[in-house]
Formats: C-alpha cells, structure tokens, sequence
C-alpha cells in the first residue's frame, strides 16, 4: 500500500512529524489558521537557510515548531517536520471553520489521525487502532472515513511496523493530495507556537503530538510532559518510499 502513497516519503524523512490539509484554503491562510504569526512567515532563500530554520525549531521545541505550507490539487498543505503543535484540538476547530480538515500526524512511533470540518471534530484514531476510533475523544461521526481507511489498508495487520504510513494513506485517499519533499523544503515557512503558547492557552493534551515521551533520541521536557525530539535530518526519499516488507 505504501508503495501507491505519494505521501509516504513523509514518514521515511521525518520520524516526528504532522502533515495537516484543509480543503479551498490557501496555504498562508492554513499556517495562520494554525496559529502562525503573519509578520514571521517567511519563503526560504535556498536549502540551507531551510534547515537553518528546521534546526533552530528543535532548539526551541518547547516554544515554537516549524512549518511549511503551500496548496496541491485544491487543498492547502502544512507540513511539520519535526512538531505537531497544529494538531492541538482547539487549532484545528479554528482552521476548519467553513471547511474540512484532515491531519496526520506521528511522534514517539505513534500515530494518531483528525477530520473536522465545520469546527467539529467529526472522526479520529491511533493508526494503531483503527478499530477503537470511537473511544478516541468525542466525535460526531466515527464511521465516517470507514470506506477511505479500507482502501488506505489501516484495517490490514492493525499494529504493523508498516502502519505507521497508514494516516499518510488515508490522507491521500480522501484528498488525493501529492506533494513532493522538494515542494516543501523551500515552501512557504512560520512557527506554530508550542501547546500552551497559542490562542488556545494552556492544556494537557492534543489529538497527537502529546501522545508520547518514550524516544530514545529525545531529551527531557517538563515535569509529566513528553521528551523533545531531535531537529530532523535532511533525509532524502522518493515519493512514494516505503513500501511493504515481503512475507
């Protein structure tokens, strides 16, 4: 299944991340949506000053996260490569005022999908339990992508290594959004505001970017809150990376 993502390259170059979408938006409009602040949004010169950026971001977990954003086959795009500070409940009824929004996100090798639209929150899941979507924190409509999550393989093998590309899939399946990794490293970029630094104010918890403290290449945050990941490399794949391991 992976092998047919164009979005699975997300997964391969970036351990952490949150590839958020939100349909008839402008990219910028997504970013400020998310909580970026307009007067520091920013399109990069060229690759270093790209990674510059992403770089400085891990330095300053805790404060900000980076983002880029940019629009494909009539969705707006916001890439995280190493955050997912747009995954914050509140963020995400903002940004899905007057549309839909669908986010994946991974972190701490867990995975953890959101659609919303309307400002309400409609489905969402641990990709590594698919099944329990309806436990996963109110919802209007669990069911609602049941068809979608099929056809992306989320219900084949639940708990797989290989499920960690399963939010991408789904992703591409109800947007049918491709972009590649060069369209986003000198896309459009800002800094989504850490959880408790944003319009929302402080809460203790997200739809995935808290979901874990456990990586054994991060270093400690607070007291009772997850560890920081390391920035993320510049690591170079293919769309479409990834593909199934061989029984």
């Amino acid at each position: 299944m992976t092998d047919m993502n164009p979005l699975a390259w997300i997964a391969d170059a970036y351990e952490t991340h949150c590839l958020t979408l939100a349909k008839g938006l402008t990219g910028h409009e997504l970013l400020l949506r998310l909580g970026a602040d307009p007067a520091e949004t920013f399109t990069p010169r060229d690759d270093d000053e790209a990674n510059e950026f992403l770089w400085a971001a891990g330095e300053n977990y805790w404060s900000w996260g980076a983002a880029r954003a940019g629009e494909a086959n009539g969705w707006a795009f916001v890439l995280e490569p190493a955050s997912c500070w747009g995954s914050i409940p509140e963020r995400l009824e903002h940004a899905a005022r007057g549309t839909e929004v669908i986010f994946s996100s991974e972190v701490g090798g867990m995975g953890n999908v959101g659609y919303w639209q309307d400002g309400t929150r409609i489905t969402g899941f641990d990709t590594m339990t698919p099944q329990d979507r309806a436990e996963q924190g109110q919802a209007a409509d669990p069911d609602r992508l049941v068809e979608q999550m099929q056809r992306a393989g989320l219900f084949v093998d639940p708990g797989a290594p290989w499920q960690r590309y399963g939010g991408l899939a789904l992703l591409y399946e109800v947007t049918g959004l491709s972009v590649s990794q060069e369209q986003t490293e000198l896309a459009l970029s800002g800094k989504l505001p850490a959880l408790g630094l944003g319009r929302e104010g402080r809460r203790q918890g997200s739809d995935g970017c808290l979901a874990s403290s456990s990586r054994p290449d991060a270093e400690g945050g607070a007291v009772g809150e997850p560890s920081r990941p390391q920035p993320a490399g510049r690591a170079k794949s293919s769309p479409g990376a990834g593909a199934l391991p061989e029984s």
